[in-house]
This record gives C-alpha cells, sequence and structure tokens, in this order.
C-alpha cells in the first residue's frame, strides 16, 4: 500500500477515536470577504459560465492558485468532469465569499478544497482560523447541497513555506479530526508524496519553491484521481458519463 495512503488511514483511525481525547479548542467565526484583487478573477468565470454555463452535477475543483495552476486538471482527473474555479492567492475568507457565484450554481456532485496554504503563509500561527474557514465552508455546502462530498487536500509543504510547517500541520489534523467525524466530508493526505527525507523535495516545485511543477502535480495526481472518480460514482445522481 502507498505511503501516503497508510498514512492518511492511520491518522483517521487515530482522530476518529478522539471522543475520549480533550474536544478540539473552540474555534473561531471567518468572516467572508473577497478583495478587489481577486474580484477580476471571479467576474472572468462568471462571464464564463453566462456563455456556456457548465453541467450540473460535476466535481467541483475550488481554492488558491495550486487549483488555479493546475493546467492539466480535466485530462488528470478524466474519467471524472471537472471545472476548476481556483483563484490565485486566495484565502478561506475568500472562498466563503464566492461560494453563491462559483459554488451554488454548479451543483457539484463531489467539490475538492484546497485553501489555508496562503492563510498560514510563512510566518502565521494561526492554524485554527483557517480550518475554520473550511469547516464553515463545508457545513455551508451542506446546508443546501446535503449530499456533495467535500475532499479536502491537505495544506502541501513546500520549501518557500517550510519554517511554518507546524502551524499546517496542526491545521491539517484539525481538519483530519472534523473529516473523520462528519458524513461527506474527507481528508487526504498530499503532504506526504511531496516529501523527501522529511522535507519538502525542490524538484516537484516551480523556482518560486511554492507552487508545483508538472512532477509535483503527478504526484497529487496519483493520490486525487482515484479519489475523486471512487467520490463521483457514489454522489453523481444522473446516468455516469462514462
Amino acid at each position: 500500500m502507498p505511503t501516503h495512503l497508510i498514512t492518511a488511514i492511520l491518522l483517521t483511525v487515530t482522530l476518529m477515536g478522539c471522543a475520549s481525547r480533550p474536544p478540539a479548542p473552540d474555534l473561531p467565526t471567518v468572516t467572508p470577504a473577497l478583495g478587489e484583487w481577486h474580484e477580476g478573477e471571479i467576474e472572468a468565470y462568471e462571464r464564463a459560465d453566462a456563455q456556456a454555463m457548465p453541467d450540473k452535477g460535476q466535481v467541483l475543483f475550488i481554492g488558491s492558485s495550486s487549483v488555479r495552476m493546475w493546467k492539466t486538471l480535466a485530462e488528470d482527473m478524466a474519467p471524472a468532469p471537472v471545472i476548476n474555479r481556483g483563484f490565485g492567492g486566495s484565502k478561506t475568507p475568500e472562498v466563503l465569499a464566492v461560494v453563491d457565484r462559483i459554488v451554488f450554481p454548479y451543483e457539484p456532485s463531489v467539490i475538492v478544497y484546497y485553501c489555508g496554504d496562503n492563510d498560514l503563509g510563512t510566518d502565521n500561527t494561526d492554524a485554527e482560523s483557517a480550518v475554520a474557514g473550511f469547516i464553515q465552508f463545508a457545513e455551508l455546502v451542506h446546508e443546501r447541497l446535503p449530499k456533495t462530498k467535500i475532499l479536502y487536500m491537505s495544506i502541501k509543504p513546500s520549501v518557500a513555506r517550510w519554517s511554518n510547517w507546524e502551524a499546517m500541520t496542526r491545521a491539517n489534523v484539525l481538519v483530519a479530526r472534523y473529516c473523520g467525524r462528519h458524513e461527506h466530508a474527507y481528508y487526504m493526505d498530499l503532504a506526504t508524496p511531496l516529501l523527501k527525507n522529511g522535507e519538502p523535495d525542490p524538484s516537484l516545485f516551480k523556482e518560486d519553491g511554492l507552487h508545483l511543477n508538472a512532477v509535483g502535480y503527478a504526484r497529487w495526481t496519483k493520490v486525487v484521481q482515484p479519489l475523486v472518480l471512487e467520490a463521483f460514482r457514489e454522489s453523481y445522481t444522473g446516468e455516469l458519463p462514462f
């Protein structure tokens, strides 16, 4: 069994037994907010939708530049049909702010979520706020789309932000705990495939040390594609398109 799957299984089993442990710390409330910098990207998506609205029930990828820059996403997730709605530099409050514009209109059967990386950056240790942003997103989605499966892509280790990996790990652990206790929410370990000798493998990143290159995305694809396909098969209510 691949190492990353073993890690995910062990983590999930461990965290699902947390009932006998002290509860997780109270999480703050995250206020949705979209900066002017991102408005242009969201409007571009809305214009594209006005010209050709994607079919409902597809797999929606949403989040920051790790989603937006995944240029081979449709090919990598095939045969599952996908919509890419990543917008660069986004943080969890900004993803919360656009759910009515680029989430709910598609009525996705599966949502793949990547955000929190920018919330923490190189020196912000407030893991709880990043976690709260995801949990509010998940609960908002499940109020409107109770059967939609949400797959959380763990915050990635990177060369550029390795100094803050402890806070990112804490965020990942708290989200894994949430997913272990809530139906239709799933944690994916996408950190382990990017590590070599316990540190981020520079060969998987662009020159900035933050964003993945094609080889890095190929590592992610090996983990994400089978899980996306399984979730889509279970959630899609129409005739499967493959």
